[in-house]
């Protein structure tokens, strides 16, 4: 994790960390989490897509989350819960204007929630001594001032190859062996919603390289020899986990809550 986390979360008021709704866990940060606590920062949970899941299983994560932080659900494509999160910002505001840190890794939507809070008109400020150029500082309202740190999410946390198109951390563009992480997400997806693949592909097979098979062939994504070509079939996958055609979700997990699932989730 970049020093730009640490410099960022000592600047700021506030820290919103942004979650992907279909799969919350997995998309958490509990070292930012335990930064954010340390340097008593309160730490805001928005769990952006939540249009992409049910409301029965958003109550449930709901309920979860919100024993631990305050948590909103929205979804800023469809401008769901977006007031619901400005109105959170300025009731756990310490002071105004609120300087707030907005992290998150790729793909959960952090961009779309930094570009609403600012919106057109915001004003660029200058940046903080010793901050990298990634970093952006926004005068988004007379009252709020949005910090971005792109790019500063690994996954150091795991070895679950799974997570790496979960957080959007595969480019499929640039990426070389995209099969395998595709599969480990594949088998995940299946341990937790088995009908998924069904729902998006209409394929009803329990086997990850099955699953690429049948994209493969739909999709034309054939080899000169004839053969499958899996890359881009996984490569697909990918793009439709990104752009939100693959959908899967899960409950909470009952009993305790138990960091080291946080830290780890599925790994």
């Amino acid at each position: 994790m970049g020093n730009d986390v640490a410099s960022v979360i000592n600047w700021c008021d506030l820290v919103i960390e942004v979650l992907d709704a279909r799969d919350p866990l997995a998309t958490r940060n509990v070292l930012v989490e335990r930064m954010a606590d340390r340097k008593g920062k309160l730490l805001i949970l928005a769990v952006n897509k939540a249009d992409l899941v049910p409301m029965s299983v958003l109550r449930m994560w709901k309920a979860y989350l919100s024993r631990d932080r305050p948590t909103v659900f929205l979804s800023v494509k469809k401008r769901l819960g977006t007031r619901i999160l400005i109105r959170a910002i300025k009731a756990n505001a310490p002071r105004l204007p609120v300087k707030v840190a907005v992290v998150g890794y790729p793909n959960v939507g952090k961009s779309s929630i930094i570009n609403y809070l600012k919106e057109r008109a915001a004003a660029s400020v200058s940046p903080v001594p010793g901050w990298t150029r990634s970093t952006q500082v926004y005068r988004a309202k007379r009252w709020l001032i949005v910090a971005d740190t792109p790019g500063v999410f690994s996954n150091a946390d795991s070895k679950d190859d799974s997570l790496l198109v979960i957080r959007g951390l595969l480019n499929p563009d640039r990426a070389g062996d995209v099969v395998t992480p595709v599969v480990s997400f594949i088998k995940r997806v299946l341990s937790l919603n088995p009908g998924a693949f069904r729902d998006a592909y209409g394929v009803d097979a329990q086997d990850p390289l099955t699953i690429l098979e049948w994209v493969a062939r739909r999709r034309g994504f054939v080899l000169k020899g004839g053969g499958l070509n899996l890359t881009e079939a996984a490569k697909a996958v990918v793009r439709d986990w990104f752009n939100g055609k693959l959908i899967y979700y899960y409950p909470p997990p009952v009993g305790e809550h138990e960091e080291s699932k946080e830290t780890n989730p599925g790994g």
